[in-house]
């Protein structure tokens, strides 16, 4: 027997990681307790999340685990604004100490080459360098020593590791060296090189982090939209208050030019509301009474009141800032390689520099290139740029998705929206606007169209199918009193059964009524030609017989067409999914321009389809926006949710299209196509500078040609490498879709 676990999933804020090498160790050290199921670390954003079975496990646990691994942890969602402010503050703070020191300190080892002589004597030259690059080494760059002595307890390594090795290893040198020259024997100093290369790698973390900044600047728009203050009205008095102190049920006033601080509904007022920043939807859009509003639009023309619903953490603007940042600690596929390579890498490197220290001491030990080398080698082959690669694109990418209404929940749906080559919608509420109306009423016999439009809407009376509400709708503005119908019985995917006054009902498809074993009599004919009209045609039968049909048509969306034609040119696959029959469906599919099409499809059967798409070798895209769609999307490689459908879709859905757009669809794939062009520049470049570079800082070269790179060098190419890749991400930014 199965035994039933309880999940539950933290996410954590860790402080201490600079590659892609920290990344490794802290996934590994966690997954490696007992009932942790996932552990996903995400470099860019400094966060970890969880998921574990509470029955076996804690959150003080795995905080501790955190801890033995040499970083620090801290419980709760992560403020992105707020996190990547102070790192960006404290990375400036110690790079700007490390210059500051860095320069006499360059002035001092290179004023003997322009004047050929030290500032004052050698001895005191060479102790002041001595002492500036001490304070940069052990104090501004404290927290690089403090982790790789960190690491090394716990006999691991990373980036931080190499950059100790490196620096530590100049100036030990440089010591040794201070000795020689005053016992008159001159050798090469490194104090400046040590120096420098703890600056330059601190400029290159303040860059990243300014950088990091930039690519998050999506949920950073969204984070400012939660105005600071509010007016409430309590007692029939305004009362100013804090945002934060909203709760539902209370009214408040917003003002022209305000935004609104919670989520709810128009209670007075008929105002203008720009959701732009929220949905993506370009123009302000006009509120009724009874109208749900956004917390975080922003009202334009006239002061209403409104009553809140939702706020918090349960407002839509909290839930789409989540989302999004829990998509960017959803890793992409294409990243694994860098972590398989980032879990030997630093070692690897080690390795490198011993072979590169052995080579130069056995084929010239006396050559300055036996100390350069080395350094040269540990620093330059810090895997920054690695571990950074695909966070930082997987961030801008998502970050950028957001402001055009498109959550994406993680890169790896990013990489499976690439492949997608076949997409599926579902009809009504997808394709259509979802709220068919009725437009042709036909009777067959003596009964009149008011009584049969009276049975008929009575008995789709509490309907929320759209089909049976317009039916009942049609009825109310016809002013027809209901009657009463009796065991009334919903057939699902088919129409309702019921019984008045004595008289057996059946109303819906034809199926239900071949079901039914009922006589269609002339209506056959009529109702077929209304189906090649593309409209739905509902039949009413009493008794056995075909008493009249009902045509009902749901409009098209104005973009349907034109999403179809885009993806057809992409050569994808399109296909729709719908319950009206087939006839129906042909006509709609011919507007559309559809040749593939499934009609007279049921609830259940939709996720049928999807699968055999799939096991045909089909990569399938499912769009739809209702609860009997959420089997489907979850089958689909991508299931996509037209944010105006059921909560159950969206949160069944990989993608979530807040603005009520079809042509969203189309710039999600390129938004996905975009985003993985950039992981795979970062990654190429990431390899290829590493596989460049660390030869060239070995000396293989030089003994040809001269070719060689100084260890200052080295820092900064390292440096700029990191940046580059979060740069090349950051593009997403500004991309036009």
């Amino acid at each position: 027997m199965a035994i039933m676990t309880k999940s539950g999933e933290v996410t954590l804020r860790i402080e201490g990681m600079h590659c892609a090498g920290c990344v490794r160790s802290i996934e590994h050290g966690i997954s490696q307790l007992p009932g942790v199921s996932e552990c996903r670390v995400n470099l860019a954003i400094g966060s970890a999340a969880v998921v574990y079975d509470v029955d076996r496990l804690d959150e003080k646990a795995i905080i501790g685990r955190v801890a033995e691994l040499g970083y620090s942890a801290t419980a709760g969602k992560f403020d992105l604004l707020r996190a990547n402010e102070q790192e960006a503050e404290s990375a400036r703070r110690s790079f700007v100490l490390a210059a500051v020191l860095s320069a006499p300190l360059v002035v001092l080892a290179m004023w003997p080459m322009f004047t050929g002589g030290p500032v004052h004597s050698l001895p005191v030259d060479t102790l002041a360098q001595a002492l500036l690059a001490a304070v940069v080494l052990l104090y501004a760059g404290r927290g690089i020593l403090a982790d790789a002595i960190r690491q090394a307890i716990r006999f691991r390594v990373n980036m931080n590791s190499l950059i100790a090795m490196g620096t530590l290893a100049a100036y030990g040198w440089s010591i040794y060296a201070f000795t020689q020259v005053s016992a008159g024997r001159p050798a090469p100093l490194y104090f400046e090189s040590a120096g420098m290369i703890v600056t330059l790698i601190l400029l290159g973390r303040y860059l990243e982090a300014r950088a990091r900044r930039k690519a998050g600047a999506a949920i950073q728009s969204l984070l400012r939209l939660r105005p600071a203050a509010t007016t409430a009205i309590i007692d029939g008095a305004e009362v100013q208050m804090a945002a934060a102190d909203v709760g539902p049920g209370m009214v408040l006033l917003v003002r022209p030019g305000e935004r609104l601080p919670a989520d709810g509904s128009v209670l007075e007022g008929n105002p203008s509301v720009d959701e732009s920043l929220l949905t993506g939807e370009s123009m302000p859009v006009e509120k009724r009474a009874g109208d749900g509003v956004l917390g975080g639009a922003l009202n334009g023309n006239s002061p209403f009141k409104m009553t809140v619903t939702s706020v918090g953490e349960d407002s839509f603007l909290a839930n789409v800032i989540q989302l999004v940042a829990e998509a960017q600690s959803k890793k992409a596929p294409v990243q694994k390689l860098a972590d398989r390579v980032a879990a030997v890498f630093v070692l690897a490197v080690m390795g490198v520099a011993l072979i590169t220290l052995a080579l130069w001491l056995w084929l010239a030990p006396g050559h300055p290139m036996l100390v350069q080398s080395v350094i040269s080698v540990l620093i330059i082959a810090c895997p920054c740029a690695l571990g950074l690669a695909t966070p930082t694109a997987v961030l801008a990418g998502t970050g950028r998705a957001a402001r055009e209404g498109i959550i994406i929940k993680g890169g790896d749906v990013l990489e499976r929206l690439t492949t997608i080559d076949t997409v599926v919608f579902d009809k009504t509420g997808t394709l259509t606007d979802g709220r068919p109306d009725v437009v042709a009423v036909r009777t067959f016999g003596h009964l009149s169209e008011q009584s049969m439009i009276r049975v008929a809407g009575s008995l789709e009376a509490g309907s929320e199918h759209p089909v049976g509400a317009a039916i009942a709708r049609y009825m109310r503005g016809r002013q027809v009193e209901p009657c009463v119908i009796r065991n009334a019985l919903a057939r699902p995917g088919y129409g309702m059964t019921g019984e008045f006054d004595g008289h057996r009902v059946v109303l819906g498809s034809r199926s239900l009524m071949d079901a039914e074993g009922v006589n269609f009599g002339p209506s056959l004919l009529p109702g077929t030609r209304e189906m090649e009209l593309g409209r739905t045609v509902v039949y009413a039968a009493i008794d056995g017989n075909v008493v009249g049909t009902i045509s009902l048509a749901d409009r098209l969306r104005g973009d349907a067409r034109e999403l179809i034609a885009h993806l057809k040119d992409g050569r994808r696959r399109v296909s729709m999914i719908t319950g009206d029959n087939r006839r129906t469906a042909e006509g709609i599919a011919r507007s559309l321009g559809l040749e593939e099409y499934e009609a007279e499809i049921k609830p259940d059967q939709k996720k049928l389809i999807v699968q055999s798409y799939r096991r045909a070798g089909y990569r399938v895209a499912m769009v739809g926006d209702g609860i009997n769609d959420a089997p489907a999307l979850a089958e689909a490689d991508v299931g996509v949710a037209i944010g105006s459908g059921a909560d159950v879709a969206m949160e069944t859905a990989d993608v979530v299209l807040v603005r009520d757009d079809l042509m969203s669809i189309q710039k999600m794939f390129t938004l996905a196509r975009l985003s993985l062009r950039v992981i795979k520049q970062n990654l190429f470049w990431a390899f290829f500078y590493n596989s460049v570079a660390i030869p060239v800082a070995a000396g293989v070269f030089y003994p040809l040609i001269g070719l060689t790179l100084s260890p200052m060098i080295a820092a900064a190419a390292m440096s700029l490498s990191s940046v580059f890749v979060v740069l090349n991400s950051v593009r997403l930014n500004t991309v036009e879709l």
